[in-house]
């Protein structure tokens, strides 16, 4: 009775700069201005995602008209409090069908260095030099470096990207920006650099080309009401700097597939992943199904697979997009993980709490939903929500489901998570003996290593 009702809900206003969309956020920042430029890339064909997450990763790193990329670094770090580019995706209506690919400059800085900062962001989106193949081999040696370092820590975020991408347009996605995939056409770049320089340059170009016109942008940008003039005088020179040009939009078509791998690793201990897309299976999300995480991942699966299994950490995700995961975090067992996963509809079909259970699941839940956002969050959160089309009162909807949830509404999910389970999609990233051991389980072994 003492959890707040209504949902915290972050406003943005909506109008024009030289006919680019601009969406505005306004919340206290103590004087800093956060910008966001979202440039449309599905003026790309599928092929080329790879390389705009390489450009991603080199832009800012590279010499440019007027910068080595050396004075370019020192001038981000003493005019701004970041600068960065990436790629995101969105999803309209929070469907997996309707795809919203972004590449995403960003960048912060105090009210009276903003002016820097826009003339930084001009001319690395409009003048990198990306002829240089010493620097340009410099950066990719890093840049792999990095991956195959994260290759070998991040077991589950690799091996959930790799299984969300059997069966999802976002996931596949994801898996071609910085999944397995991605990282394999990194390593095939820097061992072959020499034959492949003249092309990886002739792409980046024409990506950065066909991405940054002024027709592909919106822009979003949080900061106090008395700091929008500085941030749209700025918006409105960076605008003037973009080229004029209207790219017809492709239509990206992805090949899924329920490949169902075992990653093999050095690691001594698993990563288990299964799950797939409820909607895809006809069902709906729903706020209730938050307190079904909560239940499920705290109660039932942290349970068997950590206190009784053995592993560091086990649970669960359903997510408002419809994907949903079991999971488990350096995990000693593989067969017996899956055990347990295949058990969850057995303990919901049992379930049962007492009032004040369920109050402290719901509060568990709430907990969740309300953790402090800062503003530049707050400014991403509310860009997203419009993006997707998401309103106040969905997200109200989705509160009271949450506030009113009783163990019933809890049993009568079995069906649904044993329907996500019997799809039978998994992806398992580890150690190479103890998987090999158990290859049945799989359709294909895989080497984290071409």
């Amino acid at each position: 009775k003492d959890i707040n009702r209504d949902v915290e809900w972050y406003e943005v206003s909506k109008q024009k700069v030289l006919d680019v969309p601009f969406i505005y956020h306004e919340t206290f920042t103590n004087s800093v201005i956060y910008s966001r430029l979202n440039f449309d890339m599905q003026v790309l064909t599928v092929d080329l995602i790879p390389y705009a997450a390489l450009l991603s990763e080199v832009m800012g790193n590279l010499n440019t008209e007027n910068y080595s990329y050396g004075d370019l670094d020192n001038a981000l770090n003493k005019y701004t409090g970041g600068f960065n580019t990436s790629l995101t995706s969105y999803l309209k209506d929070r469907n997996d069908k309707n795809l919203i690919p972004k590449f995403v400059v960003s960048a912060k800085a105090m009210n009276n260095k903003v002016d820097k900062m826009f003339e930084l962001i001009e001319e690395i989106v409009n003048k990198t030099n990306y002829t240089d193949k010493d620097r340009l081999k410099a950066v990719l040696i890093r840049h792999q470096s990095r991956l195959d370092s994260r290759v070998k820590r991040d077991g589950l975020g690799y091996a959930r990207t790799r299984m969300q991408s059997y069966y999802s347009n976002q996931g596949m996605f994801n898996e071609l920006r910085n999944g397995l995939e991605y990282y394999w056409f990194v390593t095939d770049l820097v061992e072959n650099f020499d034959e492949k320089a003249d092309d990886i340059i002739s792409n980046l170009s024409k990506i950065a080309i066909l991405l940054f016109t002024k027709e592909n942008l919106i822009v979003g940008t949080t900061s106090a009401k008395s700091d929008l003039s500085t941030s749209l005088k700025n918006i409105e020179g960076f605008v003037k700097s973009l080229p004029s040009k209207k790219s017809e939009l492709k239509k990206w078509a992805f090949t899924s597939e329920k490949k169902n791998e075992g990653l093999l690793s050095a690691s001594k201990v698993q990563y288990v992943l299964q799950g797939y897309d409820l909607k895809k299976l006809g069902y709906k999300y729903d706020g209730k199904m938050r307190v079904l995480n909560q239940i499920l991942s705290r109660e039932f699966i942290r349970n068997q697979v950590r206190v009784i299994g053995g592993a560091y950490g086990g649970f669960t995700s359903f997510s408002p997009t419809g994907h949903v995961y079991f999971g488990s975090y350096r995990d000693p067992n593989l067969s017996k993980t899956f055990e347990n996963y295949n058990a969850s509809p057995e303990y919901l079909e049992n379930f049962t709490a007492d009032e004040k259970t369920m109050n402290r699941f719901i509060i568990g839940t709430v907990a969740r939903l309300d953790r402090p956002l800062t503003p530049s969050q707050q400014g991403n959160l509310a860009f997203r929500r419009y993006l997707e089309g998401t309103t106040k009162s969905y997200i109200q909807e989705e509160r009271d489901a949450v506030l009113v949830t009783t163990p019933a509404d809890i049993k009568n999910y079995k069906k649904m998570v044993s329907d996500i389970l019997e799809q039978n999609t998994y992806c398992v990233y580890g150690n190479e003996e103890k998987l090999k051991s158990e290859e049945q389980l799989f359709k294909k072994l895989v080497k984290l290593s071409k």
